[in-house]
């Protein structure tokens, strides 16, 4: 069983190759496929929904070849979640438990089980799990698709890890090494084959006989996919039961999970009128949207009763919209496939089945199908050009939030194994880049502002946020303290290396001279951060810095000696501003992390009343440096009068938003009587990854096309609950 990879195209292209400069080798000739094709796909005949229309800082990719761009696969390993959307790394999903992360633990570039030669990929799917056994219903359980080995397993129970590993060495594993593992020793290659000894440890498992259909709608990790994924499954769902394929919802129900797997061989003669259909996070190509898979379970068979030639297979294709389904669908057709399109050369091959299944001649086959779920697979779809391009990068040299300018990368500093520092420039002066200055001395004084990286070559981007540049040596002359530069737009990024991270794995490889693509900016929140102490005499900060080895953060709470390049602004910072400026740094190695009193220490809260009463805590003025223990003055701002100082109205914020007001004096805060004030907001702001973020303060949630501020959950809520007026005078901020 194989999973092909039929990407379909979206425009026509000549068949030939150019052969990549300085090679002298003989190109291999690519196969014909193992079945006839078909150059275009039918066109639609009935309504469907419309092409949407994304946003203008993204687009699809209708030019590129897909052939040979996705990694080979070994496996597909689909965790039923019932979810539609998840982290952009979804190990984070539930603040880090969860199946995904556990099998990854296991199988992934640091695993135990890792074979670099067997690749396996975890995914988070928006099918349901299958309720407990009936002989266990307090179980707390997962369930899982194996495909292409057709496998569904009802029961993997999250009180331990136990069943996680079973899963791997029972039917993850390959049952045969491939032959550059011959040098392993015995122990090291026992470790990486299969145990079907293990297969007994797992209830229930049946054997897959529908087909699958996975939509890529993993909008948490691009927006393309979260806008094309939903719309998708809807005309799936619509379009199947139309074609006479039932189209089965809700949780798979298993008869005799006593522990032994359901009898039936998944080889047996089956005509596929039943599908599932389900969202999945991110497999790769978010320019190519939308991703779907199909998958033709084995024993698939054509109307002549011959085998399918697809039959145990996955086909994989991009850029398809709402309007290809109907000849995704299309009933009683022949079935055929682009010659353009045929990725047979690019398999991966499986334990079971080592090489595509051979048919007859096409001149004696006639394999047509009383409810056909293939021929829109594979076919190629008509271009659809959007205006948005990468192609204005080398015309525009000014910094603007529509395309994307290259910076010049004019020094890297390491601080740790996995951060480190970029500062770049933007094109010269006399090359027409003068009003980069401009654009990002606007963006200093407006406070919180981010750009987008781009990673060319998977054409995704991630946001960063700039740090402030050291005093430039006029600015320390003259006694200036901004700390956003010297006016040559220069910017400078943190950046953590990230496990899989497609973007920050791309910066890592960067060195001084590269070029990093930047668009922007794109302001944020109006909170004036970098110029609170410095305008603003009775404002405090502290900031409680999370770090996973000592080597983040050297020189923090070390009084002296070496300071990494974050830890020594945070001095400067306490140099500068003396008691209103505090850090500290938690290091996960360490055992130190940040929890509920970590918190209730930063924001000065008294707990010696107990739970349920008013709490004291250090109230930070606006008007005068003095520091006074005890509940906030009476007259303080009503957060329903202030939009973005109310925490209901800001779970349905985007930090986009257009701003209120920058300055006090352009704020419309009032009393309890509603009279305008000069009002302020105490502000908890929580910065990270998504699953940090999660654990602390509840995920961002989206709505509207965009990403919004949701409700606070998490360990922030559990302490509003316990102190009711927290949420009162604190607003709590998700970065």
């Amino acid at each position: 069983m194989t999973i092909h990879r039929l990407l379909a195209r979206a425009c026509t292209r000549s068949p030939s190759v150019t052969p990549r400069m300085g090679r002298a080798f003989a190109t291999k000739t690519t196969p014909p496929p193992s079945f006839p094709t078909i150059p275009t796909c039918p066109a639609p005949t009935c309504a469907c929904a419309p092409t949407p229309e994304l946003p203008k800082s993204f687009e699809i990719d209708h030019k590129a070849s897909l052939n040979g761009l996705i990694s080979n696969y070994a496996q597909h390993v689909l965790v039923c979640t019932g979810k539609d959307d998840w982290p952009s790394r979804i190990e984070e999903d539930n603040g880090g438990d969860n199946l995904a992360a556990d099998l990854r633990e296991l199988v992934g570039p640091r695993g135990k089980f890792n074979d670099p030669f067997h690749n396996i990929s975890i995914l988070n799917s928006s099918l349901p799990s299958s309720p407990p056994p009936k002989q266990r219903p307090e179980l707390q359980t997962s369930s899982v698709y194996i495909l292409p080995q057709f496998k569904y397993v009802p029961y993997l129970p999250r009180v331990s890890f136990d069943s996680a590993e079973a899963l791997v060495r029972g039917y993850l594993q390959p049952d045969k090494l491939h032959p550059m593992h011959d040098g392993l020793s015995p122990i090291h290659r026992d470790r990486l084959l299969r145990k079907p000894a293990y297969q007994n440890l797992l209830w229930g498992v049946r054997d897959v006989r529908e087909v699958v259909v996975l939509i890529c709608g993993h909008g948490g990790r691009d927006q393309r996919c979260g806008i094309f994924g939903p719309l998708l499954r809807d005309e799936f769902e619509k379009t199947l039961p139309r074609r006479g394929i039932e189209v089965l919802k809700g949780p798979v129900e298993v008869e005799g999970g006593e522990g032994l797997a359901v009898a039936g061989s998944v080889e047996a003669t089956w005509t596929g009128y039943a599908a599932r259909v389900g969202l999945i996070s991110h497999i790769g190509g978010h320019k190519f949207a939308g991703n779907v898979i199909v998958y033709l379970p084995p024993g698939l068979r054509a109307e002549d009763g011959k085998a399918h030639p697809l039959a145990g297979h996955g086909i994989w294709y991009g850029r398809v919209e709402p309007r290809h389904v109907e000849g995704v669908l299309k009933i009683r057709t022949q079935v055929k496939i682009p010659q353009t399109e045929n990725r047979n050369q690019n398999e991966t091959n499986h334990a079971q089945a080592q090489t595509p299944p051979v048919n007859p001649k096409p001149k004696r086959r006639k394999p047509w199908l009383e409810a056909a779920i293939v021929i829109g697979l594979l076919c190629a779809f008509p271009p659809t050009f959007l205006t948005l391009s990468s192609e204005g990068t080398d015309n525009r040299v000014t910094l603007n939030p529509d395309t994307f300018v290259p910076f010049t990368i004019t020094s890297r500093e390491q601080v740790s194994p996995t951060a480190f520092i970029l500062t770049v420039e933007p094109p010269p002066r006399e090359k027409g880049g003068e009003k980069n200055d401009e654009v990002i001395a606007a963006a200093w004084r407006h406070g919180l502002w981010s750009v987008e990286v781009k990673q060319p070559q998977l054409q995704v981007a991630r946001d960063y946020t700039p740090l402030p540049l050291p005093p430039s040596p006029r600015q320390e002359q003259e006694g200036e303290v901004k700390g956003d530069g010297d006016g040559d737009g220069k910017l400078r990024f943190y950046i953590r290396r990230m496990d899989g991270g497609e973007v920050s794995g791309y910066l890592s490889r960067l060195q001084v001279g590269d070029t990093m693509e930047l668009r922007g900016p794109h302001l944020g929140f109006d909170v004036s951060a970098n110029a609170l102490l410095d305008r603003l005499p009775g404002v405090e900060m502290e900031v409680v810095w999370a770090n996973r080895r000592r080597e983040d953060c050297v020189g923090c709470g070390e009084g002296g000696g070496k300071q990494g390049a974050i830890v020594a602004l945070l001095e400067d910072f306490r140099w500068r501003y003396g008691d209103r400026f505090r850090y500290s740094c938690t290091v996960d190695e360490e055992g130190s992390v940040i929890d509920a009193g970590t918190i209730l220490r930063s924001i000065q809260v008294s707990t010696s009343a107990g739970p349920g009463s008013s709490p004291s805590w250090r109230f930070w003025s606006r008007t005068s440096p003095d520091i006074s223990a005890g509940s906030p003055p009476a007259m303080s701002a009503n957060s329903n009068a202030c939009t973005y100082h109310s925490p209901k109205n800001l779970v349905t914020s985007d930090d986009r938003d257009p701003p209120a007001g920058t300055g006090t004096e352009q704020c419309q805060c009032r009393d309890g009587d509603g009279n305008r004030i000069a009002g302020g907001k105490n502000l908890l702001m929580v910065s990270g990854p998504e699953g940090f973020i999660a654990h602390y303060a509840g995920a961002k949630v989206w709505g509207a096309r965009k990403e919004l501020q949701g409700p606070v959950k998490g360990v922030i809520s559990q302490l509003k609950r316990t102190y009711p007026t927290l949420g009162e005078d604190w607003l709590v901020l998700k970065m």
